[in-house]
């Protein structure tokens, strides 16, 4: 089992299956429409499933299939990374960033804060760091890859520093980034999830309680947490939709039915089930599902065997 692949492959299938119902923040109505489809994942693109709900349609310009913003960040890194190497040029991976997501660029869909102030950073070409001052779930966006790639280099650490700082530049953004980091690590190299979870936890009091939780339900959790793309909220969430997941449609299920910024915490959720289950473990319709999905599998091992 290839378990890199599988982890950068199932952060990008997570991602787009929340697409559809991301950022809509009303559970009852998540379930409503869940239950009319059979499932949250791969929910068409409907702005009429927010009508009259709480909730953001961010989506109007992207297709069923397709990445939202945080998807599209990680299969840029991954471009980058296999066109230039290890170790990543953030150099080059900010032009390709201002030349995607930029005015011209191929990108069709939501531009966010941390996105739309990093474009306008390097406009300015300020480029030590690029980023802006965001706790926001886009600090994560592409570090699956960025681990994947230099995984069992000394410079792991300066590595995933360096390319949150090309969008995000945050106390906060740093620190969960470590804890991403040291979690998608150790589940890679076979350390049980339970273990590798309470690990990557350290002393953090948040991440703690959603592991030690006595409820079940992430979707009631979530209430305890907030929904919203702050790493603060969206962490702790991930940490309870992970410890209580059996597998990967399971994980991702879990996810989009809480709610809220699903597509940014499915980046976590995605590669870190991914690497634990293994590719055979996501949903076959899933699977076919994903827009280019042979493409991004391709993608997926080649970055896995630098």
């Amino acid at each position: 089992m290839d378990k890199s692949a599988a982890a950068v492959f199932g952060a990008l299938v997570a991602d787009a299956a929340a697409l559809g119902l991301h950022w809509l923040y009303d559970v009852s109505r998540l379930a409503e429409v869940a239950e009319r489809h059979g499932s949250a994942a791969f929910v068409p693109v409907d702005a009429a499933y927010f009508d009259g709900a709480e909730g953001y349609f961010a989506h109007r310009a992207r297709r069923d299939g397709q990445p939202t913003q945080y998807g599209a960040a990680l299969r840029l890194v991954m471009a980058t990374i296999l066109r230039q190497g290890v170790p990543l040029d953030i150099t080059a991976y900010q032009a390709d960033y201002a030349g995607f997501f930029g005015a011209g660029g191929d990108w069709r869909g939501y531009i966010d804060r941390p996105t739309k102030g990093t474009l306008a950073n390097l406009a300015k070409n300020q480029t030590d760091p690029s980023g802006v001052d965001d706790d926001q779930l886009p600090a994560l966006a592409t570090l699956p890859a960025v681990i994947v790639a230099h995984g069992g280099r000394g410079d792991l650490a300066e590595r995933v520093q360096a390319a949150q700082r090309a969008t995000n530049v945050n106390p906060e953004a740093g620190r969960y980034g470590r804890v991403f980091t040291d979690l998608l690590t150790q589940v890679l190299n076979g350390i049980p999830l339970p273990q590798a979870l309470r690990s990557a936890a350290g002393t953090d009091a948040p991440l703690l309680a959603a592991l030690d939780s006595d409820q079940p339900d992430s979707v009631v959790f979530g209430e305890t947490t907030g929904r919203a793309c702050h790493l603060s909220m969206g962490m702790p969430l991930a940490f309870h939709i992970l410890v209580h997941a059996t597998d990967f449609a399971d994980v991702v299920e879990r996810n989009i039915r809480a709610g809220g910024d699903s597509a940014g915490r499915a980046i976590v959720i995605g590669a870190v089930m991914g690497a634990v289950r293994g590719a055979g473990d996501i949903p076959l319709d899933w699977v076919l599902a994903l827009e280019d999905g042979r493409s991004i599998w391709a993608e997926c091992r080649a970055l896995s065997a630098l």
